[in-house]
């Protein structure tokens, strides 16, 4: 399956169509339709898609570094064509030396000296002008083909070990207990963009989690993130969170890291706006 069906298949495994992705990640439809037909044709630069690849992969749940690494196997080089051997010059037949003295040309043979002059011409200088401009055209083929594989390529990603089928790293962190290995690599969190208008919220599931989120009064997604997932949520006033792990869900609130929301297995419920975050007080339960 290549890299623009995985991502089609996975948005609509989500329900979501082009223009409500377009409206959370602020990458306009066409181009994310273009993703998802493995055509980087409309993108200004190599650079400019590996951005826009990353952040979609990333918004639908997927491993952005696999599929990055995916696309630069894909745009390796083809090898180069072998080079043309030089047609080896025909060393000049051996005469037998005449013992007669050399008889006088004839007048004839100098009767058309341009002939012979383009004769010269048409044969040796000709065929190296042309095997130097095919030389010239394959370095430059070559070269192109250099310039895209290192503006397109991706760092090699390193392998991670998997995580222990009963314990994740931060309840290991949070147990202490010897055995297990509490220093197991995680990837990077995502880099905001600057100048953010609204509410941005970025949820890092730190361990399995549900969650709850609703932006600006309307839900916008329930369901379960695994270890390492990323979603990403954008409102107008207000983002709307509830997670029923606090020690597996981290918040980037525009650009700026909030931390866990929680403790292990606790139900946290916040809010952020464009003023910052928000705590709901909890209702009293009215006597009997």
């Amino acid at each position: 399956m290549s890299i623009g069906e995985q991502l089609r298949e996975a948005r609509e495994a989500q329900g979501l169509t082009l223009e409500a992705v377009e409206r959370a990640i602020r990458i306009r439809a066409k181009q994310l339709a273009a993703l998802e037909a493995d055509d980087y044709t409309p993108f200004a630069s190599a650079l400019q898609a590996r951005g826009f690849l990353r952040n979609y992969a990333a918004h639908l749940g997927l491993s952005a570094d696999e599929m990055l690494a995916e696309a630069a196997a894909k745009a390796k080089p083809k090898p180069l064509l072998p080079q043309l051997a030089r047609p080896a010059s025909k060393p000049a037949p051996t005469t037998k030396e005449d013992t007669q003295p050399t008889a006088p040309t004839p007048r004839a043979s100098l009767a058309n000296p341009t002939r012979a002059w383009m004769s010269r011409i048409f044969t040796r200088d000709l065929a190296v002008g042309l095997m130097v401009t095919l030389l010239v055209g394959l370095l430059l083929a070559w070269g192109g083909w250099q310039f895209a594989q290192g503006a397109f390529s991706a760092p090699t990603p390193t392998a991670t070990p998997s995580p222990s089928p009963t314990l994740s790293s931060a309840q290991v962190a949070s147990t202490a207990t010897p055995t297990l290995n509490a220093a197991e690599p995680t990837s990077a969190l995502p880099t905001p963009l600057p100048n953010y208008v609204g509410v941005n919220i970025v949820i890092r599931a730190e361990q399995r989690v549900w969650l709850r989120v609703a932006v600006d009064g309307a839900e916008t997604f329930t369901g379960q993130l695994a270890p390492g997932a990323t979603r990403e949520f954008v409102g107008n006033s207000v983002v709307e969170v509830w997670t029923g792990n606090g020690r597996g869900t981290r918040v980037i609130f525009n650009g700026q890291d909030q931390g866990v929301m929680g403790e292990l297995g606790q139900v946290v419920i916040r809010l952020w706006t464009v003023d910052g975050v928000v705590t709901p007080t909890p209702s009293p339960t009215p006597s009997s």
